[in-house]
């Protein structure tokens, strides 16, 4: 599995809905993998109002930008995406863009959905079923922690990209290999 792929699938075990924060999580998980930057308020502000169906010129009115300034962060964003993915991104197909990496991705790997807890529950209000799935998505991650180091990322990214706690990531990488 090529590190690009690999950490697509990561990130699709992350994103089970494309709601306007998943978006900019993963777009800015992509990014950091691949450059170490983070989005910067610009580059959000872009994100929000594309997905919102806003026009540079709306998004740069509400933002106290230039119009000319969003579209040149903006052109720049969409040329780092289309590397990383492999495809030409741009404004107007960045959400159906992502959508099918992460169909693909996830069709492709036999992806398990992780539980996605909504505002309100409790992990321990959670039926058995729904835990145990869970704890397979997280175990799957950590054992692909390896692979992620193997990519060159630091303990520090993996859990980052991950979303899991930097200790347990630290504890994983430690552990000795088993032969097979």
């Amino acid at each position: 599995m090529s590190g690009k792929s690999l950490l697509i699938w990561i990130l699709c075990l992350t994103m089970n809905n494309f709601d306007i924060h998943s978006l900019i999580t993963t777009v800015d998980n992509l990014i950091f993998s691949y450059t170490g930057e983070n989005l910067d308020d610009v580059q959000s502000e872009i994100l929000e109002g594309v997905i919102n169906h806003q026009k540079y010129t709306e998004i740069a009115k509400n933002h106290h930008r230039s119009e000319k300034y969003v579209k040149d962060v903006a052109g720049k964003l969409w040329k780092t995406l289309s590397e990383i993915l492999g495809e030409e991104i741009n404004k107007a197909n960045l959400r159906s863009s992502l959508r099918r990496y992460y169909y693909n991705v996830s069709h492709n790997f036999n992806v398990i959905n992780p539980v996605q807890i909504n505002k309100g529950h409790i992990c321990n209000q959670l039926p058995e079923n729904q835990l145990q799935k869970s704890n397979l998505a997280e175990e799957s991650k950590l054992e692909i922690a390896t692979e992620l180091m193997k990519e060159g990322l630091t303990v520090e990214q993996i859990a980052r990209v991950l979303k899991l706690p930097l200790e347990l990531v630290k504890e994983q990488l430690e552990k000795p290999k088993q032969p097979n």
